[in-house]
C-alpha cells in the first residue's frame, strides 16, 4: 500500500494557491514584489541585500524563494504528481550511504535485475553516489530503451554492477484500491486532478467497503483547493480552511456539497506529511470524520502564492517567485504551524499501516475483542488475531497510544466490561510499553500528565518519573512548551544568562522568538527562576492565541470592561486570564479568586494546564 514513486518526486512542496502554468529577476524587482505580497514586514537586512540569495536569506522564510525556468518547471511537475518518468523503476531516498531503493515497480528494469527495497545504489556509470543527492538521480534517468549501469550494495553487503534498461512509467498522484473490505486511498500529492480521483474512487467503491484508509505519508502538500475538495468527500459541506493575513484579517474556503461517504477514514501520516496533507488530517480530526494514525506531521502552516509571467509578464519569462502570503488554519481554527497535526494514535512509522489495518476490522461475531471509542467513532480490535498474525508490536503500539480516558470495552463470549487503556495494554502486551509516569498516581492531575506522556509531549526524566509536585523553573516551562510545539532554535545571544551550550538554550530561544516569554531586564532571562502563577497565566494565554486564530481574534477584541475582573493581575497577564477561564471552558481555573499570583507553579499544574488547552481547542482529539 505504501508509496511507489512519490519519493522520486518529493522535495518539500508547499501549499499553493493561484498556481499557474508556466530573464532573471533583479533584487530590486524581487524586493518590490515581496513588499506587496509577503505576509510579514521585511527585515532591515533585506534592503541591504546585493543578490537574490542574500535577499531571501535575510527574509529567512524557507518557503519564499526565486525559481529559474528549469526549477519552476520541475516544481510544477512535483506539485501535480501526475507525470511520466523514464528510469529503472525504483522509488528512492537520498542518504549519506547512497541512493536507497524504497520500492520496486512491477515490470521494471530494477525488478528484472532482482533489486529489492533496502538495496543501495552507490555509483551510477562509475560516478560515486556517496553521499547521494539530486544530481545522482539525474544520472539514472534518460531516454526509454537506453541502458544505465548502477553499482549496488545489496542488503547482505554484496556489491555488484547491474546494467538496466530504462523504461517509461506513468505516475498518478492518487490511487484507490479495495482489499478485504477496506478502501485504500494512496495520495502522494494534492494536484489539480486529486479531487477527481477521490470522487471517482469513493463513488465507485463506497458500496464495497466497510471503511477507508487515506495514506498521506510522505505527501508534502500541493494545492489548497484540492485538499478542501478531498476533505469534503468525507465531511460534507461547510468551511474547511481559513486564511489569515499578517494584519489579522481572515477569510475561509468552504466545501459546498454533501459527503460522498459516511464511513470514517483512518488517515496515515508521518513527519513528511505537510501543508495540504495537514489540512486534510486536521479537518478529519476536527470534524470527527475518522482518526489520524502515525507520527506527528511536519508543521507547515503557511500558504504561498506563485508569481509568474501570467501576473507579471514584464518581470518573468518562464521563471517565478514563490511568496508566503497567508497563514492557514483548519476548520476548528487551529494552526498546524510548527505543532503539526498530533495524531489520534501516536505510533511509529514502522507500525502505522498495520495499526490502520487492525482498526479496520469488523466487529467479531464472538470470542474476545476490544471496542475502542476514538474521536466519536467506534473501532473493533481482535487482539488474538493480531497476535497470531505476528502483529504483536503493532498491537502494543496501538494500545500504548490510547490516552488514559479513552473508552475501552473488553468483550469475552458476549460479556462486556470496561477497561482502562493501561489495563488493556497490560493484558495483551505487558506494562513495559506504557507511556505514562510511575510517580503521578496520587496527583490530582494524573490523567492529564499521563495523556501528555502518551502523546510524547512530556519527557519526564527519561526513565518514567515526572516529579509532579516539584516547582517549575522558567527554563523548564520553555522546555515543556518547545516539546509540545515540536520546535527548537539555534539562535544565540538572546539572553546573557542563557549559554549556547546549556540544555535549555534551544527551548528558551525558540519560545522567546514566538513572543511567549520575555526577559527579566538587563538582557537576562533568569532560567532557573521559579515560575509564578501570574507568569504561567500570561504564557499559556499567549500559547492559546498562537494555536487558534479564533481565540486570538477574541482576545484582540477584549475591552477594559471585560478585563476589569482581572484587575489583581498585571496588565500583561489579563488577556491570558480571560482566555484560560472564560473563552471556551476552564483551561486553568474556574476563577482566580483566592489564587496567590506570586506563588510558585508546580510541574503537575503546568502539565495539566497544557493538556487542558490542547484538549479544549481540539488539538488533542481522541
Amino acid at each position: 500500500m505504501k508509496k511507489s514513486f512519490q519519493r522520486l518526486l518529493a522535495l518539500l512542496c508547499a501549499l499553493i494557491i493561484c498556481l499557474t502554468p508556466a530573464g532573471a529577476l533583479s533584487v530590486e524587482e524581487a524586493l518590490s514584489l515581496l513588499e506587496m505580497y509577503y505576509i510579514d514586514d521585511l527585515p532591515a537586512a533585506a534592503y541591504e541585500a546585493k543578490t537574490l540569495d542574500e535577499l531571501f536569506a535575510a527574509v529567512g522564510d524557507p518557503y519564499t524563494y526565486y525559481m529559474d525556468a528549469d526549477s519552476y518547471a520541475s516544481f510544477l511537475s512535483r506539485i501535480e504528481g501526475d507525470t511520466s518518468i523514464t528510469g529503472i523503476g525504483a522509488g528512492i531516498e537520498y542518504s549519506a550511504s547512497g541512493i536507497l531503493l524504497t520500492s520496486i515497480l512491477p515490470d521494471s528494469g530494477a525488478e528484472a535485475a532482482g533489486l529489492k527495497p533496502g538495496d543501495l545504489i552507490i555509483a551510477v556509470e562509475g560516478v560515486s553516489c556517496v553521499p547521494a543527492g539530486e544530481q545522482h538521480r539525474e544520472l539514472i534517468l534518460g531516454e526509454e530503451g537506453t541502458y544505465v549501469t548502477v553499482t549496488v550494495r545489496r542488503q547482505d553487503g554484496f556489491v555488484q554492477d547491474y546494467r538496466i534498461m530504462r523504461k517509461t512509467f506513468q505516475l498518478q498522484n492518487t490511487t484507490i484500491t479495495v482489499k478485504d473490505g477496506v478502501g485504500w486511498i494512496d495520495c502522494g500529492t494534492f494536484g489539480s486532478k486529486t479531487a477527481e480521483y477521490f470522487y471517482e474512487g469513493i463513488a465507485r467503491e463506497t458500496g464495497n467497503v466497510d471503511g477507508w484508509v487515506v495514506d498521506l505519508r510522505d505527501n508534502t502538500g500541493g494545492l489548497a483547493d484540492a485538499a478542501v475538495s478531498a476533505i469534503g468527500a468525507f465531511t460534507g459541506e461547510g468551511p474547511k480552511l481559513c486564511y489569515r493575513l499578517g494584519n489579522g484579517s481572515a477569510f475561509s474556503t468552504s466545501y459546498m456539497a454533501p459527503a460522498l461517504t459516511d464511513k470514517g477514514a483512518v488517515v496515515l501520516v508521518n513527519g513528511f506529511s505537510a501543508s495540504s496533507s495537514e489540512i486534510f488530517a486536521g479537518d478529519i480530526r476536527a470534524e470527527k470524520a475518522g482518526v489520524v494514525v502515525g507520527s506527528r506531521t511536519y508543521g507547515k502552516g503557511c500558504v504561498q502564492q506563485v508569481l509568474d509571467e501570467l501576473y507579471f509578464p514584464e518581470l518573468f519569462q518562464g521563471d517565478a517567485l514563490k511568496v508566503t502570503v497567508y497563514r492557514f488554519y483548519c476548520s476548528d481554527g487551529n494552526t498546524t504551524d510548527k505543532i503539526g497535526v498530533l495524531p489520534t494514535l501516536y505510533v511509529s512509522d514502522e507500525c502505522s499501516e498495520v495499526v490502520a489495518k487492525l482498526l479496520r476490522a469488523n466487529q467479531p461475531g464472538g470470542g474476545e475483542y476490544l471496542t475502542l471509542e476514538l474521536n466519536g467513532r467506534t473501532y473493533f480490535v481482535d487482539p488474538a488475531a493480531a497476535l497470531s498474525a505476528g502483529q504483536d508490536k503493532a498491537l502494543g503500539e496501538l494500545l500504548s497510544a490510547l490516552a488514559p480516558d479513552v473508552n475501552v470495552t473488553l468483550t469475552v463470549d458476549g460479556v462486556s466490561e470496561r477497561l482502562s487503556s493501561a489495563q488493556a495494554l497490560e493484558r495483551y502486551c505487558g506494562r513495559s510499553l506504557w507511556r505514562g509516569f510511575s510517580d503521578v498516581a496520587q496527583s490530582p492531575y494524573a490523567e492529564q500528565i499521563n495523556t501528555l506522556g502518551v502523546y510524547r509531549i512530556l519527557r519526564g526524566n527519561g526513565i518514567g518519573y515526572f516529579s509532579p509536585e516539584s516547582t517549575l523553573t522558567r527554563a523548564q516551562l520553555c522546555a515543556m512548551l518547545a516539546q509540545a510545539l515540536n520546535i527548537t532554535s539555534e539562535a544565540t545571544g538572546l539572553f546573557t544568562d542563557v549559554p549556547d551550550n546549556s540544555w535549555f538554550s534551544g527551548d528558551v530561544n525558540a519560545i522567546a522568538a514566538l513572543g511567549f516569554v520575555n526577559g527579566v531586564g538587563g538582557g537576562r532571562f533568569d532560567p532557573n527562576g521559579t515560575l509564578t502563577q501570574e507568569q504561567l497565566i500570561a504564557v499559556m494565554g499567549r500559547l492559546v492565541r498562537f494555536l487558534n486564530y479564533r481565540a486570538d481574534a477574541a482576545a484582540a477584541r477584549l475591552t477594559d470592561e471585560q478585563l476589569a475582573r482581572f484587575s489583581s493581575l498585571s496588565a500583561w497577564a489579563r488577556p491570558g486570564a480571560w482566555l484560560l477561564t472564560e473563552y471556551d471552558g476552564d483551561m486553568l481555573y474556574t476563577n482566580l479568586d483566592g489564587v496567590a499570583l506570586d506563588a510558585p507553579v508546580s510541574r503537575e499544574q503546568a502539565a495539566a494546564t497544557l493538556c487542558n488547552i490542547l484538549k479544549t481547542l481540539g488539538i488533542l482529539s481522541y
